[in-house]
């Protein structure tokens, strides 16, 4: 398998890549093989995307769906019978309230901003490019007493973001691709209701 596994948390619509059929196999593993139909679903079940790979030498995509109400109700499908519908959710305002910011501060590269209620979001705004890369994020628990640093982290196409800071003090944003850093910034002019806890 390759590594370009990545969580997604999307919808998917089946689809028959058949003339003659409008069912949907659904495998146990992402691969075509004698004997690993775990279920056939019709064309235009609703199904739940978990995750996606492409596997070494395959041509196409996989998607790891769950097709039940149960959690062990997971299989396989090739990107040529499904169909990817993005989530329905509003999408995160682009410029956020004080109020809903978290977390903001600038890298050498980079505007970043932790924001939301209820739900946080990363925004990072490359600063060259003019582009936003927006996702859900998770604040990560304090494992140590004596560690500082609050911690957000969040993932899109294959990228994990990683916020930390201090509150009142140091901001850090690590970007990391395939298990490895692909950018590390520290951050300046930090802002915001975490960062600065009234």
């Amino acid at each position: 398998m390759t590594n370009s596994n990545q969580i997604l948390s999307s919808e998917g619509i089946l689809k028959t890549n058949s003339t003659s059929t409008n069912v949907v196999n659904i495998r146990s593993a992402p691969v075509i093989k004698e004997g690993n139909v775990i279920r056939q679903g019709k064309s235009g079940d609703r199904v739940k995307i978990l995750d996606k790979q492409k596997p070494s030498g395959d041509t196409r995509t996989w998607y790891k769906v769950q097709f039940g109400k149960q959690a062990n109700e997971v299989g396989w499908v090739r990107e040529d019978v499904i169909s990817v519908v993005p989530p329905t959710k509003p999408a995160p305002d682009k410029n956020p309230s004080e109020a809903d910011t978290l977390v903001y501060f600038v890298t050498e590269t980079k505007t970043v901003r932790v924001h939301g209620k209820g739900q946080a979001y990363i925004n990072v705004y490359d600063n060259k490019s003019e582009t936003t890369n927006s996702a859900p994020a998770a604040k990560l628990p304090k494992t140590e007493t004596n560690n500082l640093w609050t911690t957000y982290i969040a993932s899109k196409d294959g990228y994990t973001y990683q916020v930390r800071f201090i509150p009142g003090a140091d901001t850090e944003l690590t970007i990391i691709q395939n298990n490895k850093v692909v950018l590390q910034q520290k951050g300046f002019r930090a802002d915001g209701t975490e960062y600065r806890p009234k």
